[in-house]
């Protein structure tokens, strides 16, 4: 006979560890499913790895000031490892201490109420999809050869003299920002024409001023042609170009994981497609987190689950997605919120934008941060704040405020 619950979850990242203990804690019964590691990308490939090397980095760039320093790669890396540790550890309390049945294995959504795992069934009133994303890689020629974010976060190869960056995104300049630190010459290579194109366009405006600065070489609006072992090809305004470095790396974004978790609900370009409270085409299947966004962060993730776990208990949301910020852990930070400038117009606002810069302020000069501003965007008929930009130290801590 198999096991009856309210709930179960497939996936055990932000979105599926903050789901089960939110509903736990709402006294539902919960059983939670995971076929790798607890804390999902964001903790074992993603956000606190690479924060944890960025942080890392930065502290020797500082101390590279004032005396001659040594880079230990393995002592990086096993700082790394001990921070992911001890949070898996945290996550596997939470579900132990919230009385939330955890199960180990590949699961298998069988029907609207029912899944397989371990050739159990599970019989549920609701399921929860938070199955997250993996490495998306382009079609290009000799891609097999360029490192996914992932195999970078493994930190177990000497460092590079040179790498060369595909991808200009979050993950591209983020990784950036950790070789620049650590004293490796670093090319970005991107598609599009500005880096980080989701964002505000003085974002891109600032990091490029910045990021030429450092040293950094950045390529925007190209097309690659061939990946070597040590190479990239590429063609910019139609003259072809290459770009040499012992590490090549893949930063070209995350796509969904379905497998056989979702295969009669509702999609779109790969993603499920849901409602506002994360609710499928099947009314008692609900997704949270990467499987369903076009943004793909964490904490996003989690606030995503939370709703959709409120819903199923006819409570109201307790979250406005369209309030949930974004940031980049560059040096300096960037971060944004609601709408940029661009969106705010194109969306037929008519808008005020506030701005100040970063130049003239005390801690900034202390830290010796990098030029940043501040960036206010409201709408000029109702005078509400539609979204906010913030270049600069500490960006991350400061958007809270805006949000």
């Amino acid at each position: 006979m198999g096991l009856k619950t309210e709930l179960v979850i497939l996936g055990a990242g932000p979105a599926g560890y903050e789901a089960a203990i939110h509903a736990a804690q709402c006294g539902m019964q919960v059983a939670l499913i995971e076929k790798d590691q607890v804390g999902g990308t964001c903790l074992n490939r993603g956000c606190i790895p690479t924060k944890s090397l960025l942080y890392q980095a930065h502290q020797l760039r500082i101390a590279a000031q004032y005396a001659k320093i040594e880079i230990d790669g393995e002592a990086l890396r096993l700082q790394k490892e001990d921070t992911v540790g001890k949070l898996q550890k945290g996550i596997a309390q939470l579900i132990k201490g919230n009385s939330i049945q955890f199960l180990h294995g590949e699961a298998k959504i069988t029907g609207p109420q029912t899944v397989s795992v371990n050739d159990e069934i599970i019989e549920a009133e609701h399921i929860l999809i938070a199955t997250g994303s993996r490495t998306s890689v382009p079609p290009i020629p000799g891609i097999e050869l360029a490192m996914t974010s992932d195999q970078v976060l493994q930190w177990d190869r000497p460092l590079p003299q040179q790498a060369v960056i595909i991808g200009a995104g979050v993950i591209g300049l983020e990784f950036a920002d950790l070789l620049l630190d650590l004293g490796v010459g670093v090319t970005l290579l991107e598609a599009a024409p500005r880096p980080l194109i989701q964002a505000d366009r003085e974002i891109a405006q600032n990091l490029q001023m910045i990021l030429k600065r450092r040293g950094a070489q950045l390529h925007c609006g190209i097309t690659i042609t061939q990946i070597h072992e040590n190479a990239v090809d590429y063609v910019e305004k139609e003259k072809p170009m290459r770009a040499e470095g012992e590490w090549i790396i893949a930063a070209t974004g995350r796509k969904p994981v379905l497998c056989d978790c979702a295969p009669a609900l509702a999609q779109e370009r790969g993603r499920l497609i849901t409602d506002a409270c994360g609710r499928t085409s099947v009314p008692t299947i609900y997704a949270a987190g990467d499987v369903t966004s076009r943004i793909q962060l964490a904490h996003l993730a989690s606030a995503q689950a939370i709703n959709a776990v409120d819903t199923m208990l006819g409570r109201t949301p307790q979250f406005d997605l369209n309030c949930v910020p974004s940031c980049l852990y560059t040096h300096p930070e960037a971060a944004w919120v609601g709408l940029s400038e661009e969106e705010a117009q194109a969306q037929g606002l008519s808008v005020i934008v506030g701005k100040t810069t970063t130049l003239s302020n005390s801690k900034s000069m202390i830290e010796q941060a990098p030029r940043g501003f501040v960036k206010l965007i409201a709408d000029a008929v109702t005078r509400q704040l539609v979204g906010g930009v913030i270049a600069g130290a500490h960006a991350s801590d400061w958007i809270g405020t805006v949000a």
